[in-house]
């Protein structure tokens, strides 16, 4: 299966707690590519991190989504004049 990336957020009180970060790392297909107090970026197989996240406390998961950033340049509406 293809590896994707996915977003997990700790909702309890507090950070998260090291214990359940160390099972998320532990995966065999998962790799932590960032990490922060209450949230971590896994990539991973998708069924594998959902089992893991379902019998973890406090944990929601969503896949990571990016948006692409507009382009804000003017545009000529027309060529300039004597063209």
């Amino acid at each position: 299966m293809p590896r994707t990336r996915f977003v997990l957020r700790y909702g309890g009180e507090g950070v998260a707690p090291a214990s359940d970060v160390a099972k998320v790392a532990a995966l065999a297909a998962a790799v932590v590519v960032d990490a922060s107090p209450r949230m971590l970026l896994v990539e991973s197989d998708a069924e594998e991190l959902r089992s893991l996240v379902a019998s973890l406390p406090d944990w929601v998961v969503a896949p990571e989504q990016a948006h692409p950033i507009p382009d804000t340049r003017r545009k000529a509406e027309r060529p300039p004049p004597g063209s």
